[in-house]
């Protein structure tokens, strides 16, 4: 699926900033198609204005899973195949893990954890229907290893591939099992 070969559909979760905006940007500058999906459209305002027929935008929340089913029901529909779906919204709270409040824990253990789960659980059918396709979770160094200050991002992020990997991966044409990059 690389631009020499083909051009591919993406779809990408938190493309506002950090490294979704960066790779929206950059699969775009390669000619494929992007499903951007985002909290706050207009931050793609100006790239909607260079690429308006291979940039395909819409608001996510991926802690509501009403709205997950949603958009990817919308982008299958209108795009005709994603042959790739990028897992990448997420973040991180910097403090000792008994300064932070309950609703900071909740709501990265929902964007950070469920939300990648909830994802897959939706495109899966989909990407079964259409033969295959590819799905990455991405997760910062933090899902992988612990850092001072940062004691609620690690087990969150780390779960998402946890998670993954003991999933049924027998929804793609060659039935292979998930194959991870730990990058940070």
């Amino acid at each position: 699926m690389s631009a020499d070969t083909r051009s591919a559909t993406w779809f990408v979760t938190g493309a506002s900033r950090g490294f979704g905006r960066e790779l929206t940007e950059q699969l775009l500058a390669r000619g494929h198609r992007v499903a951007a999906t985002l909290r706050r459209p207009e931050a793609l305002d100006d790239l909607a204005a260079r690429h308006q027929d291979r940039l395909w935008i819409r608001v996510l929340d991926v802690t509501d899973t009403a709205q997950i089913r949603s958009v990817v029901a919308e982008a299958f529909a209108d795009l005709g195949r994603v042959d790739v779906v990028v897992s990448n919204a997420g973040f991180g709270v910097f403090g000792a893990a008994e300064d932070l409040t309950d609703e900071q824990v909740e709501a990265m253990i929902a964007t950070n954890l469920t939300a990648s789960i909830q994802l897959a659980r939706a495109v899966i059918p989909y990407l079964r229907a259409q033969g295959g396709g590819r799905l990455l979770q991405l997760s910062s160094m933090g899902g992988h290893i612990g850092f001072p200050a940062f004691p609620c991002t690690t087990r969150p992020s780390g779960g998402s591939r946890a998670s993954m990997s003991r999933w049924p991966w027998r929804w793609s044409r060659s039935g292979s099992a998930p194959r991870w990059s730990s990058r940070g």
